[in-house]
């Protein structure tokens, strides 16, 4: 029977996942300083070489760091877990190990619609992952914590988010010369959440 400790321990992994994977997307960086440094290239050129890849490296920090506060703010409100949740949280944890690598392809080659599908797709189904986490508890609230349970705000955030990826990765697929710049359909989550808010702050008011 999954217990607390069980709980903890799967946090836990998660947590060290994304450390790692964050880690990782640095290091083909890190290795090309020494290249670099043997090429004669002052700090000033190699930075003007490898623009793209620290513009990539921060994306994707940004990004994995999103779907990890996205992930831990979701466990906030999880009391237990069962089977399909641990392996929802393996998926996702899956899919931010995975990110490094489109992210270093997007650094090495054209942004052709293979690369812009694995690089914004990793991040659409990690995403869809957590939505699917926050509606598995709320289905079950034998997973749910008691004094914290999911309300219907954090359903219609998750589902927003993972909306506004899925768009981006149709767009930046079919319409090549938006490409990477789909992502900025994120940044509608929040005017969205706005509405959302005040629709339901209207709803409550006392008539």
């Amino acid at each position: 029977m999954p217990t607390t400790r069980g709980l903890d321990r799967l946090v836990f992994f998660t947590d060290a996942v994304t450390a790692i994977a964050i880690t990782l997307l640095i290091l083909p960086l890190v290795d090309s300083v020494t290249e670099a440094a043997k090429s004669g290239l002052s700090p000033t050129q190699f930075l003007a070489d490898n623009v793209f890849e620290l513009a990539a490296f921060a994306l994707s920090f940004v990004v994995i760091a999103r779907l990890w506060v996205a992930h831990h703010s979701t466990f906030e409100h999880i009391a237990a877990y069962n089977r399909p949740l641990l392996l929802l949280s393996l998926t996702w944890a899956f899919t931010i190990v995975f990110l490094p690598l489109p992210t270093a392809m997007i650094s090495q080659f054209d942004a052709v619609p293979a690369t812009i599908a694995l690089y914004i797709g990793t991040m659409a189904a990690s995403s869809l992952t957590v939505t699917v986490i926050v509606l598995l508890v709320r289905r079950h609230p034998l997973l749910e914590l008691e004094s914290n349970p999911i309300d219907d705000r954090k359903v219609f955030a998750n589902i927003v988010t993972t909306t506004c990826f899925l768009v981006a990765l149709l767009v930046g697929t079919l319409v090549p010369v938006i490409n990477f710049f789909a992502l900025l359909l994120l940044l509608l989550g929040s005017p969205l959440q706005a509405i959302y808010d005040r629709r339901a702050r209207n709803s409550a008011a006392p008539r």
